[in-house]
């Protein structure tokens, strides 16, 4: 793993979830699991989970592209059969 990718993922992770604390900690009773399940109306809670699940695919999404950058386009597959 390059540096580049890891240092981009774990900014990303800090980002969003330095903005999901920032959230949590503007909200009256910080956070509730009650406000979280109650679907009637949006809440902080509903912000934080998605900011904090947006920031582990945000990044996951360095690793996975450095995977499909390093796999050849036909999978690892030779060109022409061996023969064996």
């Amino acid at each position: 793993m390059r540096r580049e990718e890891l240092s981009l993922s774990i900014g990303a992770l800090v980002v969003f979830w330095g903005v999901a604390l920032a959230v949590a900690l503007n909200d009256i009773d910080f956070f509730s699991f009650q406000d979280l399940f109650d679907t009637t109306r949006l809440h902080h809670e509903h912000i934080v989970a998605t900011l904090v699940l947006a920031g582990i695919v945000a990044a996951l999404l360095p690793l996975i592209w450095r995977n499909r950058r390093r796999t050849p386009p036909d999978g690892g597959r030779d060109a022409e059969p061996r023969s064996d």
